[in-house]
């Protein structure tokens, strides 16, 4: 089955420094039945401070909790290719739909080395991957030319999750028949008027149903009354709770909202301060007030 839609990716909440997947279940009720599936173990999901079997057994739980026929993508980030590997055969083994993989960070990378990285991947696993193109975070820059080889080179390469700022890309990339998923919620309404085949971005898990009913009215073609729901639901949220300290601050909104028991994180990441979750807060407020406006 093809990846698409809507697929956010979501925060791992805590709970007395171990995964509290009631908090976990009470999101998937609250971005549920809206949206196609969400993304776990994500930058956002604080991967590099979960330990391989946390991993696992957020998957395990994962599977077990979603609804039926939604997607579950599963973060595959790491700088050991042998754990990368351990775990998408066991994503292989609970059928989720995707592994998305971002280039090996720390490295100084250069295209040959990444080529390398991603072939072996693929050659010892059959779970469809999506490449995470983050230049920011992995210090990876790569060309849409480059993007192509690199998918063709790859059986197992169904899409390209793009947070890189260069939308050129895009089409470049849709031409050669690569599905392109939206990476940055700053600009996630350009991405969807370009024609991506869905959002792993943050957006869509704090306002479900307002984002899809954006992307069903972007694919209708009524662009106007799309941007006037995204400006008046969403917009002001994206423009004050990043960048930089989305993951503090996404888990601040959800407590405040009941959904997580908890914002608590793990080291580096630090709290959110209540000045700061006061100004997103209003933000948030303003776009849940807007829903019984007219749209534009």
């Amino acid at each position: 089955m093809a990846i698409t839609g809507s697929i956010p990716v979501i925060p791992t909440p805590f709970f007395e420094n171990r995964i509290d997947f009631s908090s976990l279940e009470r999101l998937f009720s609250h971005i549920f039945p809206d949206l196609e599936g969400y993304t776990l173990c994500g930058s956002t999901g604080e991967v590099a401070s979960l330990s391989l079997n946390e991993r696992i057994e957020l998957v395990q739980f994962a599977v077990q909790h979603t609804p039926p026929g939604k997607q579950i993508i599963v973060g595959l980030a790491n700088t050991n290719l042998a754990e990368m590997i351990t775990l998408a055969k066991v994503l292989s083994d609970l059928g989720v739909a995707g592994a998305l993989v971002p280039a090996p960070y720390y490295f100084p990378n250069n295209f040959q080395m990444i080529l390398e990285f991603f072939r072996e991947l693929d050659r010892c696993s059959d779970v469809p991957l999506i490449f995470y193109d983050n230049p920011l975070y992995t210090k990876t820059w790569l060309r849409a030319e480059e993007l192509i080889t690199l998918v063709e080179a790859c059986p197992h390469f169904k899409g390209v999750k793009l947070t890189d700022h260069d939308l050129s890309k895009i089409p470049i990339l849709q031409k050669s028949g690569i599905p392109v998923f939206s990476g940055d919620d700053v600009v996630a309404f350009r991405s969807l008027l370009l024609g991506v085949a869905g959002s792993m971005i943050i957006a869509p898990s704090v306002f479900p149903a307002a984002y899809q009913e954006v992307v069903r009215l972007v694919a209708s073609n009524d662009q106007s009354r799309a941007l006037g729901l995204f400006a008046q639901r969403i917009l002001p949220f994206i423009h004050l709770f990043g960048p930089g300290d989305e993951v503090p601050v996404t888990k601040a909104v959800f407590k405040e909202l009941g959904v997580f028991r908890s914002d608590e994180l793990r080291l580096p990441l630090l709290p959110c301060s209540k000045e700061r979750l006061k100004e997103v807060m209003v933000a948030y407020e303003l776009g849940t007030s807007s829903s019984s406006h007219a749209i534009l």
